[in-house]
């Protein structure tokens, strides 16, 4: 099983970069690494326009549960 843990960061706020991490809360388990990077590919092909018009990155990556990070 795997999670996809996340920093985003929203550009430039009072003039600094305020950034957040954490994990991405799924509605089903992801079984297998490809299945995770799937489902990377997918939220970041969602959010890609409307978070670059706001000034926002986001980083994503699987990690595996009981992996330590």
């Amino acid at each position: 099983m795997f999670k996809i843990t996340a920093i985003l960061c929203v550009m430039a706020v009072n003039g600094q970069n305020l950034c957040l991490s954490g994990d991405i809360p799924l509605t089903k388990p992801v079984e297998s690494k490809e299945m995770c990077m799937n489902t990377i590919t997918s939220i970041a092909i969602s959010v890609d326009a409307e978070f670059k018009n706001r000034g926002i990155l986001l980083e994503m990556s699987c990690k595996q549960i009981g992996e330590q990070i």
